[in-house]
């Protein structure tokens, strides 16, 4: 009698491991981010995972892209968005995706979907390209607010 994990191929079950890895890690970035208080400055909050200060912050005095996405995260996870969005905007959006990426690799894992048609299906490759897009812009925005 044949199970039918045996008929599984091993690329698809590499796949299915991936998505469940996908899920997984998000769900551990989720928990730190409810594990942590957001400081109120809007940046900083990642020192409390014992990261040093932002090195750009401290030679430039003008914020990196990165400048606020732990604290982003640790207000989005507290249903704070307009905290979140003020922190780092693009923070919120990457916070959003954090918490789709849940459902996602968990329905993908178990349905078996390949990255391939999860990227046609959703049009992940323009959503990134927007996503990129974005961080530069919002970047260029806050550096000229700092001088």
């Amino acid at each position: 009698m044949t199970r039918t994990s045996d008929k599984i191929s091993p690329a698809a079950r590499s796949e299915r491991l991936i998505w469940w890895g996908i899920a997984a890690g998000s769900i551990a970035v989720l928990a730190l981010a409810a594990a942590i208080e957001p400081d109120a400055r809007g940046y900083g909050t990642h020192t409390q995972l014992g990261l040093p200060p932002c090195g750009f912050l401290l030679l430039s005095g003008s914020p990196c892209p990165g400048c606020g996405l732990t604290t982003a995260f640790a207000h989005g996870i507290r249903g704070h968005w307009a905290m979140a969005a003020s922190s780092n905007p693009l923070g919120l959006a990457l916070f959003l995706i954090v918490c789709a990426c849940v459902p996602l690799g968990v329905t993908a894992a178990l349905r078996g979907w390949s990255f391939g048609a999860v990227i046609d299906r959703f049009g992940l490759s323009r959503w990134a390209l927007a996503l990129a897009g974005s961080a530069i812009a919002i970047w260029v925005m806050r550096f000229a607010d700092a001088l």
